[in-house]
């Protein structure tokens, strides 16, 4: 008894560990955007876990240079011991992934998503669910019709806002902030720095989300605002697309462009309001709900949507403006 209690003492002591595997990228590789790609995650998330930790501490980390980062002296001593612990942890796992006790779960997952959901934030992360669980086949198809409505054809869920019905469980799995998104070059010969100077640009809409620019203006206070022009697509995915070429300014969902920002194919010019839309749901067919494919998908996409939206105390509105506000600063490197 008195081991236990001992143990779970020392891990209360302990700072946030995926914060220490972002600290360790970064360390590692000089860069924040370099650690972004080796993790597969945004130039943000890893901001934001570097801030959580710094935070954690009370002692800046690293000191930003213009070519990179380099560790502080509270920095490279928290390497050490870090690399030393990763090391150490790295040696466990090897032993018992190699343990004959150690189970590969295998089967099919079938996971209906909204189609601009699942191109722009699902399939370019399932190359990360393939290697963890390669025995697992995933079969993807796209819809934006209740679920109800589709019957037993899938197994797992992706839609904007709950569906209450008989055999399904929605969860949340992580907000819809939208803020103006466009292509740099769209601000070259007319910037964004206010609300007011949309009226010089083309916004860009959806059939989907017909309503989100009037929702966003008047959050904004701007309800009357003459746009010079307006361009609308059946699709969302269509939409940002026509953002990414140039074509206009989209009220732009977060979780759909962060990789677009990071590379900065997209640039946010307004940082406020965020407006928040139903949150992303993952709704799973309750039939299925204890398949160990299953749920193996379900906690896996939760600990994906978690590590870059997930913010101390959970995600809200305030915490994700922040963070634009941050990037457009250009915090980190």
């Amino acid at each position: 008894m008195g081991t236990h209690k001992g143990t779970a003492k020392a891990a209360d002591n302990l700072p946030p560990l995926n914060a220490l595997r972002h600290f360790e990228a970064v360390a590692r590789l000089g860069s924040f955007a370099a650690a972004a790609s080796d993790l597969h995650v945004t130039h943000w998330a890893v901001g934001k876990q570097i801030r959580l930790l710094e935070d954690w501490f009370g002692v800046p980390l690293f000191e930003r240079r213009s070519r990179g980062v380099v560790p502080t002296d509270e920095g490279a001593a928290l390497l050490n011991d870090v690399n030393g612990a990763f090391a150490r942890l790295s040696s466990s796992v090897t032993r018992l992934r190699h343990e004959p006790a150690t189970r590969r779960v295998s089967g099919l997952v079938r996971v209906n998503a909204l189609a601009s959901f699942a191109l722009c934030w699902l399939i370019p992360r399932l190359a990360d669910f393939e290697a963890r669980f390669p025995d697992i086949e995933v079969r993807l198809s796209t819809t934006s019709r209740k679920l109800r409505y589709v019957g037993d054809a899938f197994d797992v869920g992706v839609r904007s806002g709950p569906e209450e019905a008989t055999g399904l469980t929605s969860t949340a799995l992580m907000p819809d902030l939208r803020v103006p998104a466009c292509s740099p070059a769209v601000l070259q010969s007319r910037p964004i720095r206010t609300v007011a100077d949309l009226r010089n640009h083309t916004l860009l809409h959806s059939t989907s989300t017909r309503t989100a620019w009037s929702d966003w203006l008047r959050a904004a206070d701007a309800q009357g605002l003459q746009a010079a022009r307006h361009l609308y697509f059946d699709h969302v995915f269509l939409q940002l697309g026509a953002a990414t070429a140039g074509l206009g300014v989209a009220l732009a969902s977060l979780p759909l462009i962060e990789r677009e920002i990071a590379t900065g194919r997209l640039v946010c010019p307004i940082a406020e309001p965020a407006w928040r839309g139903p949150d992303y749901t993952l709704v799973v067919n309750t039939d299925r709900a204890n398949d160990d494919a299953v749920i193996a998908f379900r906690k896996w996409i939760m600990a994906a949507a978690a590590q870059d939206w997930a913010a101390p105390g959970g995600a809200t509105p305030g915490a994700r403006r922040s963070t634009v506000q941050r990037k457009k600063k250009g915090r980190g490197s």
